[in-house]
């Protein structure tokens, strides 16, 4: 890798906390704030102690990443650094003139509070481009990536105990432990002593609760009303039933986080494994996920993103924008902890309603789930498929069918992304459930191809071996993102679904090649980061 481009990360990364540490100083100058805009301070110092101390271990390990992995974060770094500098100048403006150092006065506050939401917005709004490149660095063999993180963690611990630093210093430590954690457990050497095995009479089975158009179902923990989103696995005969054993409890520790939820994922609390009543044999397993903590009760049911697309759009652009973003990095993080997902489609996808939205007509925040058909992406995958057409159609055509082309890559699962992003961009669901059908054939939800997929799509995506005319319906697709999206959605968001849609395209380089079978996999992901989560991130609806 250039030296050169190595010293301009760390220039840059210099620059940051520089420009970061002026930002906390003048927020801390400010005298007699009020208590709403003293919190808001508090946050924008928390928000930046996890930052800054993720930039300075960049800093520290930048001459040891790959070369465009280091140059995607350079290109995020300078994004950081334009945006700290905005922060400053407009905080400037509402406290400077003050007759009292950096007292503000009262009828500035409105100003002050707004710049300061600014702030907190566009910090938060660049951590969700910049931690999934950041976490991708967890990936790496390297044993100077464990080195820095002990040394840092080391380090910033003195530090707080001499400086005797307040609360929000801790974002930072627990930043830090959270990425030894996930080292550990991505080398295999720190899960062990983790509880992930839940019995199964812990939960009553018999209330679970379906969500419509949905995969996943709800159930109650034993004696509460606390409610547990569940995923379940069932162990075919024909399954190498250990190896999807070793695949469900190594996900459940990846998954068992509090900040998952950045990444549009719920924590996993662990798994329950059932068997047969008969045979005794493992008959199923299934995974455990908490729901957001304000939907912990049995009141609340989130809705499938399917439920929400089958009716008219009632919410700005913005919020489809948001949970197109919120997809996009709980697809770079599942393949960050090393698998791939296997069923990504609205029925897969879970959405909250967010409290503090100001309207009941808003879209909320969207979590994948649907794990019941991921892989190791180190593991052997079955090539096995299935007839369901509403499955196929957000396979790529060598994974459609009973029997698959092709083995699946994370390539695969980008394409799957992609199938989402159209028809959320379109908010035209491409699967219908009998909305012409009597009531009663209506309750089976049958389901038939939507208004924008053309006729006979059912029967081609469900035949083994016609790949020609399962490339129409790709083609089909292709030609809806690029003549009909950028009408809904813009160009640049039209762009990166044609990205994902045609990834494993021969003509493209940005997925395919011989570059992107790197020893770690972690060029897959810098590509995705690049080609998709930033370009979603300069959108500016």
């Amino acid at each position: 890798m250039p030296a050169e481009l190595v010293l301009a990360v760390v220039a840059a990364a210099d620059l940051c906390l520089k420009y970061g540490k002026a930002l906390t100083v003048v927020y801390r100058d400010i005298k007699g704030a009020e208590e709403g805009v003293r919190s808001k301070l508090l946050l924008v110092e928390a928000i930046w102690s996890k930052t800054a101390t993720q930039v300075d271990f960049l800093k520290r390990v930048a001459g040891v990443l790959e070369e465009e992995h280091c140059r995607i974060h350079l290109e995020i770094l300078q994004v950081l650094q334009g945006k700290l500098n905005i922060s400053i100048s407009k905080i400037e403006s509402v406290v400077k003139g003050g007759s009292s150092g950096s007292e503000v006065k009262r009828w500035k506050y409105a100003r002050l509070r707004e710049a300061i939401d600014d702030s907190i917005s566009e910090l938060q709004q660049w951590q969700s481009i910049f931690d999934p490149t950041w976490y991708l660095i967890l990936r790496m063999g390297n044993r100077f990536i464990d080195d820095e993180l002990s040394k840092q963690s080391d380090e910033l611990a003195v530090e707080t105990l001499s400086l005797q630093t307040s609360s929000t210093s801790s974002s930072g430590n627990s930043a830090l432990a959270s990425a030894q954690d996930l080292r550990h457990t991505l080398k295999g050497d720190g899960g062990s002593a983790m509880h992930i095995s839940l019995p199964e009479n812990g939960l009553e089975w018999e209330t679970a609760r379906e969500v419509e158009y949905s995969t996943t179902i709800l159930v109650k923990r034993q004696g509460s009303d606390k409610v547990f989103a569940v995923d379940t696995i069932s162990c075919r005969a024909e399954y190498d039933i250990l190896r999807v054993r070793t695949d469900a409890e190594g996900l459940a520790k990846k998954l068992k986080r509090d900040d998952i939820g950045i990444f549009g994922l719920l924590s996993c609390k662990g798994v329950v494994k059932r068997k047969d009543a008969d045979t005794r044999r493992l008959a199923s397993l299934s995974l455990v996920f908490q729901l957001p903590s304000a939907f912990h009760n049995t009141a609340v049911t989130p809705v499938s993103l399917r439920t929400h697309l089958l009716q008219e759009r009632s919410f700005s652009v913005s919020r489809v924008l948001d949970v197109a973003k919120q997809l996009a990095r709980a697809v770079s993080f599942v393949h960050t902890v090393d698998f791939v997902h296997k069923n990504i489609r609205p029925e897969t996808i879970l959405v909250f309603p967010d409290h503090d939205s100001g309207s009941p007509s808003e879209l909320g925040s969207a979590f994948l789930l649907g794990f019941d058909s991921f892989r190791n992406i180190n593991f052997h995958t079955l090539k096995m498929g299935d007839e369901a057409w509403e499955r196929n159609l957000y396979r790529h055509p060598s994974r459609q069918g009973l029997q698959a082309q092709e083995a699946y890559i994370m390539q695969h699962d980008v394409y799957s992304l992609g199938v989402c992003l159209l028809e959320i961009g379109l908010w035209d669901s491409f699967v219908q459930y009998g909305s012409s059908l009597d009531d009663e054939t209506k309750r089976e939800k049958v389901p038939v191809p939507g208004r924008r997929l053309s006729d006979g799509l059912e029967s081609v995506l469900c035949e083994d071996g016609d790949i020609a005319g399962k490339m129409k319906v790709k083609d089909e697709l292709v030609s809806l993102a690029r003549s009909r999206l950028p009408l809904c959605m813009g160009s640049r968001y039209a762009a990166v679904v044609v990205t994902c849609l045609t990834c494993l395209d021969e003509d493209t380089e940005e997925f395919r090649g011989e570059d992107m079978q790197d020893e770690d996999g972690i060029l897959v992901g810098v590509r995705f980061i690049e080609k998709v989560l930033v370009r979603l991130g300069e959108i500016v609806i």
